[in-house]
């Protein structure tokens, strides 16, 4: 008896250490179908920054480090060129000038013969090469400007005490040239506080703390609301306008920077949502007077606007998705060729001379190919661009209106 239970013991430690075994290979192979998965993933949707509109910070880090027989992370709109890299043959260069009043002259003159030694000093000379050198003054320092406030007593017996400037609000203050210099470097050039700190203090000797450059923004900020809002209001008031929205990590939270523009000005807003909350907050009325140049972002579509155009880099980026999904069809290749011809062809041939007719039937005829056997992907775009396919029609007219009638200002003027 005691024989078989120690068999049986025997039996079960063997079973015991299988399943171990087993186990330990299930949790490898789970491990590995992970990551297949992942890599896989990369061909069955291999949608990047070179194919949409996904900026490339926000691709995976797989997708980033791909090998070379996988799709590229990132690629660039721009066809390569026969030409070398580099500045072209006929280019005009620039280079640095002399001016015509230098802010000091340094003579160099020889006072001693080379040759035998004779002393030149009372022998005249005469200027034969001129070199200027551009630099700047070190050490580059603040400018301390003290106000005083005269008291004056009239004759009647009043003291008159005159005030000081707007902008000298305390004991000691920063000046506007600081000011905006702090606003330069920090929205313009994207420099963080901590840094603004060092370069302020190391080139320009000017010591702030980052407590007070955040007041100096806060404070530049709301004064500038009032051009802020005038930029919104001409913005709506614009024939033509471009939007864009994209994802920010704000303080460990996702936001969406909005951005409306014309040829000549930028309205940016944030917001919590990417959806028609954020848009009417700015655009309650949305935009009647306009066409609205946008993405395939469902948000605009609601807007009531004058018309809708797709941003040809959107629809090149999603044409260049469509045929790596399928290298079978030619349907999206065709129509990216239609549309960077169009491109060049408005680039380099005066407006007038521009066969849109013949651009537009290609165009339509693209449209009216079937595309029943396709990938839906490629379904999806065509239909959508069906559905606004008469605005592409209408865009070209709202363009002849406007030109014609800035020919006629310029004529009557």
């Amino acid at each position: 008896m005691k024989e078989q239970v120690l068999d049986i013991g025997l039996i079960l430690k063997a079973i015991y250490g299988k399943i171990d075994g087993l186990t330990h290979q299930l949790d490898i192979a789970n491990k590995e179908i992970i990551v297949l998965k992942a890599r896989l993933t990369v061909y069955e949707t291999p949608k990047d920054s070179h194919n949409s509109s996904i900026p490339s910070s926000k691709q995976s880090i797989l997708a980033q480090v791909q090998k070379s027989d996988e799709l590229l992370a990132t690629q660039s709109l721009r066809e390569k060129s026969s030409k070398p890299s580099g500045g072209q043959v006929g280019h005009k260069g620039s280079t640095l000038e002399m001016v015509s009043k230098p802010d000091s002259v340094i003579e160099h003159q020889s006072n001693y013969c080379k040759r035998c030694g004779n002393n030149l000093g009372d022998i005249e000379g005469s200027v034969t090469e001129v070199r200027q050198l551009f630099d700047i003054p070190i050490p580059i320092l603040p400018i301390v400007t003290e106000h005083r406030v005269i008291e004056k007593k009239c004759s009647c017996g009043h003291c008159n005490k005159a005030d000081f400037p707007l902008d000298v609000r305390s004991r000691v203050s920063y000046g506007q040239n600081i000011r905006a210099l702090v606003v330069y470097l920090s929205c313009i050039q994207f420099i963080p506080y901590k840094r603004l700190t060092e370069v302020l203090h190391d080139c320009f000797g000017v010591s702030l703390s980052q407590g007070t450059i955040d007041n100096i923004l806060n404070d530049m900020s709301d004064k500038s609301l009032g051009t802020y809002n005038e930029i919104l209001n001409k913005i709506k008031l614009s024939p033509v306008v471009g939007a864009d929205e994209t994802g920010e990590n704000v303080n460990g939270e996702l936001k969406w920077i909005w951005t409306w523009q014309t040829k000549l000005l930028t309205y940016l807003m944030s917001d919590k949502s990417r959806g028609g909350v954020a848009i009417n907050s700015c655009f309650e009325n949305g935009l009647p007077n306009s066409i609205l140049v946008t993405g395939r972002h469902a948000s605009y579509f609601k807007m009531n606007v004058a018309g809708h155009q797709i941003c040809l880099a959107h629809i090149l980026r999603e044409l260049i998705y469509l045929n790596e999904l399928d290298t079978s069809q030619t349907w999206s290749a065709e129509l990216a060729e239609l549309i960077r011809e169009a491109i060049h062809i408005r680039k380099t041939v005066p407006w007038d001379e521009i066969d849109r007719i013949s651009i537009t039937e290609r165009f339509h005829n693209l449209l009216n190919q079937s595309t029943d056997n396709l990938h839906q992907k490629i379904i999806a775009i065509k239909k959508s661009l069906q559905s606004i396919k008469i605005t592409f029609s209408s865009f070209y007219f709202i363009l002849i209106f406007l030109m014609t009638t800035m020919l006629q200002k310029g004529l009557s003027e």
